[in-house]
């Protein structure tokens, strides 16, 4: 059945069989990727999926299903199994079918550039990318090499006459190249994400894949004491990611965050900005209406130090006598509405990464945090990490440091941030960070 007539005939449908409000969420995408191994291609994945939801309002508790399939029998399916569901509700929260917002901003999430995308195109750009990082001295092999395209679209239509329609498309590509020097191996990783298949660069990700990989070589330990440390973006960026649910109300209400009840106190040091962004062009986490229809916008969590705000949907911000934040999203479109991030990152500082190698004088950087996992307590804040990155004296990087741990708090570590760098960006998801240099970590090597 056509989407269109299937959703208005169900929203009616609804309506008839004794819910006073109800809505549909519904998905649809593709992907292509392409791996490569030894010049040729090694994996070919062309993806199509779609899916939709439907939830509604009965005797005031809210029932769910799902379907892939849109049919006459879908439509009975769906109200029956969602009836079914509300009945089995044994929660008291109040659920909310939003009237939506009067302005929703605009952002952008899809570039026509990515229109029609050629997979030949792309078969050709990943094999050069291997080709590049092969062609370098002391390489030993390649651990990956990929390419990918993928576009999505996601709109929501409610009997209180909210219609919503959003998409996104994205291109990226990563190689990951093994160096060898005196029976020593290390890998790197060079990426690119963009929004036109111009602008990939088989020749620069190669480069930066390369780089990496190489400047880890005869790598050594260290004497076990607290030092003065670089987190370089990657690590820090990796840290935030794993900590993130501590901003979600509804991992607070819970129990399950030490930030519960911290709004408008002093939770990181005075340098230290945390912002959520899902009006940032071209992010991975961008869009301008959360999956409950809640128009979304720019927040800072955490503004010099100090916590504004933790990350709200309808039910949790109904909890909290407060507004949504714009963060109720879907895991997919067979799941129920959770409390998410979008693009979470700490705001850019104005100092490179030589001019903190010069602050620091002595200490180190940490740029790989292994084990995060297992190793870090989201709810403590404590994690003990196998990490690797370099030595720094006289304010530059003198050799690489490897085989230890590193242990500490994450709380008294947003606290311990004394500068943050200029060097913002997001590895290949949508959390990211600058490189920040706190006050010291306690390291356990040789």
């Amino acid at each position: 059945m056509e989407f269109n007539a299937f959703r208005k005939m169900l929203l009616k449908k609804g309506l008839e069989a004794g819910f006073s409000e109800c809505e549909i969420y519904y998905t649809q995408g593709e992907s292509l990727s392409i791996s490569v191994y030894e010049g040729e291609v090694e994996k070919y994945n062309l993806e199509k999926s779609k899916g939709l939801s439907f939830r509604g309002l009965i005797n005031g508790k809210m029932g769910y299903s799902f379907t892939e399939i849109l049919d006459f029998d879908a439509l009975n399916m769906l109200i029956k199994n969602a009836k079914e569901s509300a009945l089995n509700v044994e929660s008291d929260d109040v659920q909310f079918i939003y009237k939506g917002d009067k302005n929703y901003s605009e952002v952008k999430t899809y570039s026509e550039d990515l229109e029609n995308i050629d997979p030949a195109k792309m078969i050709d750009l990943v094999l050069n990318i291997e080709k590049e990082a092969k062609s370098y001295d002391k390489v030993a092999n390649i651990n990956g090499c990929k390419i990918s395209y993928s576009s999505s679209s996601h709109s929501i239509y409610n009997t209180n006459g909210l219609e919503l329609n959003n998409k996104s498309n994205i291109l990226m590509a990563y190689v990951v190249p093994v160096v060898e020097d005196n029976g020593q191996k290390q890998d790197g990783i060079g990426y690119s994400i963009v929004n036109s298949i111009d602008k990939l660069n088989p020749k620069e990700i190669a480069k930066d894949g390369i780089k990496e990989a190489i400047s880890k070589l005869n790598g050594s330990s260290i004497e076990s004491k607290k030092y003065k440390t670089i987190l370089y973006k990657d690590a820090m960026a990796s840290l935030l990611e794993t900590f993130s649910n501590t901003f979600s109300a509804d991992a607070a209400q819970r129990g399950l965050s030490l930030l519960k009840e911290k709004e408008g106190e002093i939770i990181g040091s005075e340098v230290l900005t945390i912002v959520d962004n899902p009006l940032l062009d071209n992010g991975l986490g961008s869009t301008p209406f959360d999956d409950e229809g809640v128009a979304t916008y720019k927040k800072e969590l955490v503004s010099s130090g100090r916590l504004n705000t933790l990350l709200h949907n309808l039910k949790t911000a109904n909890k909290a006598n407060t507004k949504s934040t714009g963060n109720g999203f879907k895991a997919s479109f067979a799941s129920n509405i959770g409390v998410e991030c979008s693009n979470l990152y700490i705001e850019a500082g104005d100092k490179d990464l030589d001019e903190l190698m010069k602050i620091v004088d002595e200490g180190i950087m940490i740029t790989d945090l292994a084990g995060l996992h297992s190793g870090a307590n989201s709810i403590s804040g404590d994690f003990s990490l196998a990490a690797k990155g370099f030595y720094i004296k006289d304010g530059v990087k003198t050799h690489p440091i490897e085989q230890i741990t590193v242990a500490g708090n994450y709380f008294e570590l947003l606290k311990d941030i004394e500068v943050v760098g200029s060097d913002l960006k997001f590895p290949m998801s949508n959390v990211g960070s600058p490189s920040v240099i706190v006050k010291e970590l306690s390291i356990a090597g040789k």
